[in-house]
């Protein structure tokens, strides 16, 4: 942490701290000891750390804290910038609250989607929104593809990722396109100022695109490789008769809302096709189909299925 108080009661930052001082935490008032050295950055270290609300939910690692000095450093010359603001409304800190109204939390260690989704909820209870920046270096990237993981895609904002480098000290948006099946997305990464992020705005993506055969070859040889009868991808192409070589090419696009479900983008068309061809759709079997994957600002299922229906139907009467 680098905000404590004084003796007094003042609020200071660990850039102005002096060692052999009493220093206390602002949020639960336990002592807390000030640390400084040639390769430390200065900061603030509870005596106990699971005495205080902070420390329920993370454990701030150097590159953390070195992350969110440097951010803080670059904002507060443009913006109204608090670091480590406690919201009691919430019992949440944000690394970083800019203007009030924006939450930059640093996330460069893994934890669940489930838990991105609970703590931007809490944002958004207090009409925030909430950017979470995540290490440049953990995303795989490929020349034209990059493969983020499932935490990862949780963080999503503005159909974006978020990172920042601690060595370079930029922030990069990575927009994403398209699910190409088997953890492949289409992306453009641009630097991003730390100032911009006050000002950043959704994208458009391509409706649709086509993914080539290896695409499709891949991800039907995954299913194989799980090596289960009901595999749902395998099973469909079974009564439908199809092979790798009879895939239909309308069910070789991808389509946007694809990027909020878990379901692979052969997976679901195949579902439609095998009821609709046999005339057993059902809406609810078709909700109870789809999987919808954890993302913080994801719309809701009834939205996604009618986008999944519109973008199959367009499809189908392309061919």
């Amino acid at each position: 942490m680098f905000l404590a108080l004084d003796e007094n009661g003042s609020q200071i930052t660990a850039a102005d701290a002096v060692k052999n001082r009493k220093y206390f935490c602002p949020v639960c008032d336990a002592p807390v000891t000030f640390k400084s050295g040639n390769i430390k950055l200065p900061h603030f270290s509870h005596h106990r750390i699971l005495d205080c609300i902070r420390y329920l939910y993370k454990k701030e690692s150097m590159e953390h804290l070195q992350a969110k000095h440097d951010l803080y450093l670059k904002l507060r010359a443009t913006a109204a910038v608090a670091m480590e603001y406690y919201l009691p409304a919430i019992e949440q800190i944000p690394d970083l609250l800019v203007d009030g109204r924006l939450a930059l939390e640093v996330q460069f260690s893994t934890i669940s989607a489930e838990l991105i989704a609970e703590r931007s909820k809490g944002y958004h209870s207090l009409g925030m929104e909430v950017i979470w920046l995540l290490d440049e270096e953990s995303i795989r990237m490929e020349s034209d593809r990059c493969m983020p993981t499932n935490f990862q895609l949780s963080t999503q904002y503005m159909r974006s990722l978020f990172t920042y480098n601690v060595k370079t000290k930029k922030i990069h948006r990575i927009m994403l396109h398209h699910n190409h099946g088997c953890g492949r997305w289409s992306y453009v990464k641009r630097e991003t100022g730390s100032p911009g992020l006050l000002a950043i705005k959704s994208f458009h993506p391509q409706q649709m695109r086509q993914l080539t055969r290896r695409e499709t070859r891949q991800m039907i040889q995954r299913e194989r490789q799980q090596r289960s009868v009901l595999n749902p991808t395998l099973s469909f192409m079974y009564h439908l008769g199809l092979d790798d070589t009879k895939i239909p090419p309308y069910l070789s696009w991808t389509i946007e809302a694809e990027r909020w479900i878990l379901n692979p983008p052969l997976e679901w068309k195949l579902f439609l096709y095998h009821h609709l061809q046999e005339g057993t759709f059902h809406m609810d079997v078709f909700e109870r189909f789809i999987r919808m994957r954890t993302v913080q600002d994801a719309p809701s299922k009834q939205q996604v299925m009618k986008e999944l229906l519109h973008g199959y139907y367009m499809l189908y009467n392309s061919q």
